[in-house]
């Protein structure tokens, strides 16, 4: 046996076909399964979801070589894992869509002092999840992960998969199909801002006048509000965010009794079969009331100075840092709307070939934190952020995703979303500060991004 030869416990799968199904009717039977230690990814768009529950093995990485650690165990995993395909299993669907994973996150920036907020949430957390459901268009598996010991016996063990994936099954059976029919009663939060309003406005107009002496090119400032008496439903709550937002990333990440939740339309970057893709997100307006509205506030944003110039900002840092890990860079030529039901953003997509042994996570080393949501220069950026924001982020604009064993993943930026815990909510939202921008506009840009999150707990469409 492989544990055996290593001396060490031996990472094993077995992946079994399943019939395609609604990922959130996973998510339910997954949360009776193994509460507190679940993960729900899905891409509406595309077709792609990942929701899985406990954890075969957990990495956890502390600082700034958070990525560079991850990695390191990454190649270890990748050498020593084995994986089994069942027998009934289509060929075809043996292949790098379908086995384990691991899905996790990272801090926003790991030498902001920690507080009891995000205590759960390590400055780097990847995780083999137990039981791993992961659907392709119509093509979905069950992946079992856990540790093989020397001392195991391995009838025991079978007998222990079968038994635990029977469980699964008949829980899958109980759980019920969404769309719920909404509650005739839809909540109504309380909210209210951790830091003043005002104290916010007023940090905005300090960071604007560092810029405007040159100090700064562009710094991204978060806001935090609090809901303390809310009843949160996870599952009707990522069913609104999926039915409002199909175009972004909707995800929740459980730990104990926390839960990180959200929907983001940023993705860091994707790779896949070599290379590597991501894109430049930054300029924002709101959408229109009608049709005619709606395509002048999207005109007008393609032609804004002050977006154009904050847009091309993230571009720029994006090309360079991949020019370390990749032979080519891609760009394409102009900017495109991306349209989210109360926001638009200007996008623009970037695709470059991996380098022979460079990985996924060598790249979120690299492009984390874009200007998008640190600033630039960065170092500096950082340094006025940890001084002045007066919140912290933990995982709130950090990367979040998942890597498989043949380094092919992805990883969004946690943006619109909300760590819960019981019944308190903590929101979060950000806006960029360049030289151009205006106290109010920024508040307000804030509160619409709030309001992605914010409805979706609440029950509103």
């Amino acid at each position: 046996m492989r544990a055996a030869q290593t001396g060490r416990a031996t990472p094993a799968s077995i992946v079994f076909a399943l019939p395609a199904t609604d990922p959130l009717r996973v998510w339910q039977a997954l949360q009776t399964l193994a509460p507190g230690e679940c993960f729900y990814w899905e891409q509406a768009e595309r077709q792609i979801s990942l929701v899985s529950a406990g954890a075969a093995l957990s990495i956890q990485a502390r600082g700034q070589e958070r990525f560079t650690a991850a990695a390191q165990v990454w190649r270890r995993l990748r050498e020593e894992a084995i994986v089994e395909y069942a027998a009934d299993l289509p060929p075809d669907m043996a292949s790098a869509e379908h086995g384990p994973v691991l899905v996790g996150g990272f801090s926003f920036d790991p030498q902001r002092p920690r507080t009891p907020l995000w205590q759960d949430f390590p400055d780097g957390l990847l995780i083999l999840p137990r039981l791993l459901f992961s659907q392709h268009a119509d093509r979905a598996t069950l992946t079992f992960s856990c540790l093989i010991y020397t001392t195991d016996n391995l009838d025991n063990l079978t007998k222990a998969i079968r038994e635990e994936i029977a469980r699964f099954s008949e829980l899958m059976s109980r759980s019920h199909a969404f769309p719920v029919p909404a509650s005739p009663v839809t909540p109504h939060y309380a909210v209210r801002d951790v830091w003043p309003v005002p104290a916010w406005k007023e940090l905005v107009g300090r960071a604007v006048s560092s810029i405007r002496q040159g100090a700064y090119a562009k710094i991204v400032l978060a806001r935090q509000a609090e809901i303390t008496n809310g009843v949160f439903d996870l599952a009707q709550t990522l069913q609104n965010l999926r039915q409002s937002y199909p175009n972004a990333c909707v995800f929740a990440f459980q730990r104990g009794e926390r839960t990180f939740i959200g929907a983001t339309p940023e993705r860091l970057v994707y790779a896949r079969e070599g290379k590597l893709h991501t894109a430049a997100l930054a300029g924002s307006a709101p959408r229109g009331a009608s049709a005619e509205e709606d395509r002048r506030l999207g005109s007008e944003l393609l032609h804004s100075p002050k977006n154009r110039g904050e847009h091309e900002i993230v571009i720029a840092m994006l090309r360079d840092s991949l020019a370390h890990l990749c032979s080519r860079v891609w760009v394409a030529d102009t900017p495109e709307l991306l349209r989210l039901k109360n926001i638009q953003h200007l996008q623009t997509a970037i695709v470059g070939e991996l380098l022979p042994g460079r990985t996924l996570l060598e790249a979120l080393h690299t492009l984390h934190p874009t200007p998008a949501v640190g600033g630039t220069p960065t170092d500096a950026a950082l340094s006025f952020i940890r001084e002045h924001e007066n919140l912290e982020r933990g995982w709130y604009a950090g990367p979040l995703g998942w890597i498989d064993l043949h380094g092919n993943g992805e990883f969004v930026v946690a943006l619109r979303s909300a760590l819960l815990e019981k019944q308190r909510a903590m929101l979060f939202a950000g806006c960029g500060i360049v030289k151009d921008s205006d106290p109010e506009a920024e508040y307000a840009e804030s509160c619409l991004k709030l309001q992605v999150i914010l409805r979706s707990l609440a029950g509103e469409e």
